[in-house]
C-alpha cells in the first residue's frame, strides 16, 4: 500500500499517490506513463500561477516509491533571481510540517491541475514552515533543452561561472538558498568526515550515512519524483549526491531545480537511488539514501538544475592507496573518483585521509612518508612527488598535498590536463623520527676556484646520541675572489629561501615548467648544502641569469620594467642534497673565502 508523507509512519492508504493524483487531475489512471512515451508533459506557465492555487508535489520518502504531498501556492516572486522568477509555495501534511523542506527534495516536481509548474529547489534559513521556492519548469526546459556537445575533455565552468553553487556563503534571513544536497557517504571514517566538513559546506552538501552502490534497482525507476544520484566516489568508499528527478522524456532527465555546483558542461555518473529514511532536524532534515545502479551521464549543471541522459556512463579516475603501518599493519584501497576540475581535488584528498584513518585509527604521534604518482594525459606525462613529516596524527600531509597539486594541475592556464590515475604509497611509523641541525663546520675556510672544502653537519636526533654527517663541496672553477656563503637547510627552508631569492622562477611559464616545479619540491627528510654568492642577476621567462657580465645583465634587465625580467637576490652556485633518513629541522650558514688561483 502506498503511504502519504502526511502519515509516513503508518500504512494508511494514500489519497495523493502518484498514479491516483494524476487520475484525479487528468482523468486517466494511466497518464503517469504518458510523459515518458509521448511528447513533453503538459506544463503551466508561471504567468498562469496564482496565489491560493492548490496542487501536489512528488518525491520519495522511503525506498523507491514515489509519494505525493499537497502544495498551496503563496505567490510568484517576479525577478527574484537574475532574469528569473521563483514560485513560492507551502507544503502541507503532518510529516512535512514536522520536518520542514528536506535536503534531498531538490527537483521534486510540482503539479497544478495535472500540469507541471516546476521543481522544489529553494528554501529560506530559519523558517519554521515547510515553505519552498519552485524553479519554473519553463526556465528549466529552456536552459537545459539542448544537450551540451560532447568533447574529449569535458569542461568545467565553475571557474568564472556566474551561476553560484549552494552553500557558497552563509545565507541571510529572507534570502532564498538552494536546498542543501545530501552527500550519502559510505566507508568514510569520523576523522575523514571532520576533514571533509569545510569542503562539504563550501560545496553546499550535508553529509548523510549511505551505502555503497548496489546491483539492485532499475533505471526505468527514474521518473518524475524518483530519487536520483550523482556518483562522486565508488569502490572501497562511496559518495553520492542525492536529489529528485523533475522530468523525463525518453532518455533525457531533468532534476534538482538548482545548480549541483554550477559546473556547466560536465560528464558525471548519474544513478538511480533509494531512500532509507528521513533524519528530522531543527537545522535541516535530510534524506538518507544510497545509489542503486549507475544509469547514465550527468551532462549539464546550470543555475536552473541539472540535465542527464540515461545510457552509457562516463569513466572515473582510478585511485590506489597503499598504507604501510606499524607492526605490519598494511592495507590497500581502491577507488574511482569523478572527473571535475573543482570536485576532483577534494574528493581525492578525502579518500586518502579516510584510508589512513581507517587503517591506522589508533596511531598518534607519528612520522609519515608518502610518495604520490600522477599519470596524466594518456600516460604521456608522469608526475612524482613525496615528502616526510612528523605530526600528532598521520592524517595530515598526503591529503593536503594531493588536493593542492590537483588544483594546480587541473586549473592550469597552459594545457588541458586529464588525470589518468593516482597512486599514493604511504608509510607511517610510531613516534617522531626527527632530528635538529645544531651547527655546521667548514674546513678549510679559504679555498681557490676548483678546490674543495669539507662541510660537517652536527645533528641531534630526538632521544638519541648526536650524529655527524660530512659532505664535500667543490668551488666552481672560474669563481671570482671574494666571500661565498655555505647554507645548510632542510627541504622546506631551502624551498622558502629559493623562492625569496628568485621568486619569478617559481612562476610557471608552461605545463612542463609547472610539472618541473611540482616534482622538484624538496622533502623534509633531506638536507641541502648550498654554495651561495651575493651577485647581481635577473630572471627571464622563468629562467635565471646570474653569472653573465654586468653589460649583458644591463641589456637584459632593461626589460624588467615591462615585466619581461625581474632581479634576483644572488646566485646559488652549487647544491648538494643529503638523504638524512629522518625528518630534520634547522638552518645554518658559514662563510668561505675564495682567493685567486694558487701558483703551481
Amino acid at each position: 500500500m502506498r503511504r502519504s508523507p502526511g502519515n509516513i509512519d503508518g500504512p494508511t492508504p494514500n489519497p495523493y499517490s502518484f498514479r491516483g493524483l494524476l487520475a484525479v487531475f487528468a482523468g486517466d489512471p494511466h497518464v503517469a506513463a504518458a510523459p515518458l512515451a509521448k511528447g513533453e508533459p503538459s506544463t503551466l506557465p508561471t504567468d498562469s500561477v496564482r496565489a491560493g492555487m492548490t496542487g501536489y508535489g512528488l518525491s520519495v520518502f522511503r525506498g523507491t516509491q514515489v509519494d505525493s504531498f499537497p502544495m498551496t501556492i503563496l505567490g510568484v516572486l517576479k525577478g527574484n533571481r537574475p532574469g528569473a522568477d521563483l514560485i513560492l509555495a507551502k507544503a502541507r501534511g503532518d510529516f512535512l510540517e514536522r520536518t520542514g523542506i528536506i535536503a534531498g527534495m531538490s527537483g521534486s516536481p510540482v503539479y497544478i491541475g495535472g500540469k507541471l509548474i516546476g521543481a522544489v529547489a529553494y528554501t529560506w534559513a530559519f523558517t519554521k514552515d515547510p515553505v519552498a521556492g519552485i524553479t519554473p519548469i519553463g526556465e528549466m526546459l529552456t536552459s537545459l533543452r539542448s544537450t551540451p556537445e560532447e568533447r574529449p575533455e569535458p569542461s568545467d565552468a565553475r571557474y568564472g561561472a556566474l551561476d553560484l553553487p549552494p552553500g557558497e556563503a552563509s545565507p541571510s534571513q529572507g534570502e532564498a538558498r538552494p536546498i542543501a544536497t545530501p552527500l550519502a557517504l559510505s566507508g568514510f571514517t569520523p576523522e575523514a568526515l571532520r576533514y571533509l566538513d569545510p569542503w562539504l559546506k563550501e560545496h553546499g552538501f550535508v553529509s548523510a550515512p549511505g551505502g555503497s552502490t548496489s546491483d539492485g534497482g532499475s533505471c526505468d525507476s527514474i521518473v518524475p519524483g524518483s530519487a536520483v544520484g550523482v556518483e562522486l566516489v565508488r569502490g572501497d568508499m562511496s559518495a553520492t549526491a542525492i536529489g529528485t528527478a523533475t522530468y523525463r522524456r525518453g532518455n533525457r532527465v531533468l532534476a534538482f531545480g538548482h545548480p549541483f555546483y554550477a559546473l556547466g558542461r560536465v560528464q558525471l555518473p548519474l544513478t538511480a537511488a533509494t531512500i532509507h529514511t528521513i533524519f528530522a532536524s531543527q537545522q535541516i532534515s535530510t534524506k538518507v539514501g544510497s545509489a542503486t545502479r549507475t544509469c547514465g551521464t550527468l551532462v549539464a549543471d546550470r543555475s536552473v538544475g541539472i540535465a542527464g541522459e540515461i545510457g552509457g556512463s562516463p569513466s572515473m579516475i582510478p585511485v590506489m592507496v597503499s598504507i604501510h603501518g606499524p607492526q605490519g599493519r598494511d592495507r590497500d584501497y581502491h577507488f574511482e573518483i569523478a572527473r571535475s576540475r573543482s570536485l576532483t581535488p577534494g574528493l581525492a584528498a578525502a579518500t586518502i585521509v579516510s584510508s589512513i584513518s581507517e587503517a591506522l585509527f589508533d596511531v598518534g604521534l607519528s612520522t609519515t612518508r608518502y610518495d604520490l604518482t600522477y599519470s596524466l594525459n594518456g600516460g604521456k606525462r608522469l608526475l612524482k612527488r613525496g615528502n616526510a613529516i612528523v605530526a600528532p596524527a598521520p592524517l595530515a600531509g598526503a591529503g593536503d598535498d594531493v588536493s593542492q597539486t590537483l588544483f594546480l594541475l587541473l586549473i592550469n592556464r597552459f594545457e588541458s590536463v586529464r588525470l589518468d590515475s593516482l597512486r599514493a604509497d604511504i608509510s607511517v611509523e610510531d613516534g617522531l623520527d626527527q632530528a635538529m641541525l645544531t651547527s655546521i663546520r667548514v674546513e678549510p675556510t679559504m679555498a681557490a676556484p676548483g678546490e674543495s672544502v669539507q662541510v660537517e653537519l652536527s645533528i641531534r636526533p630526538a632521544r638519541s646520541k648526536p650524529e655527524t654527517r660530512r659532505v664535500t663541496l667543490r668551488i666552481p672553477p672560474g669563481t671570482p675572489p671574494g666571500d661565498l656563503q655555505i647554507r645548510v637547510c632542510n627541504g622546506p627552508e631551502t624551498d622558502k629561501w629559493e623562492h625569496d631569492r628568485a621568486p619569478e622562477t617559481f612562476e610557471p611559464q608552461n605545463l612542463d615548467h609547472l610539472l618541473g616545479l611540482l616534482s622538484r619540491e624538496r622533502r623534509g627528510d633531506q638536507m641541502f648544502v648550498q654554495l651561495y654568492r651575493d651577485v647581481r642577476g635577473i630572471t627571464l621567462r622563468g629562467g635565471e641569469i646570474s653569472q653573465a657580465p654586468p653589460s649583458v645583465l644591463d641589456v637584459l634587465g632593461g626589460g624588467s620594467k615591462s615585466g619581461d625580467g625581474a632581479p634576483v637576490k644572488g646566485a646559488t652556485l652549487v647544491e648538494i642534497p643529503m638523504n638524512m633518513g629522518r625528518v630534520v629541522t634547522g638552518c645554518e650558514q658559514k662563510t668561505v673565502t675564495v682567493f685567486p688561483y694558487r701558483a703551481r
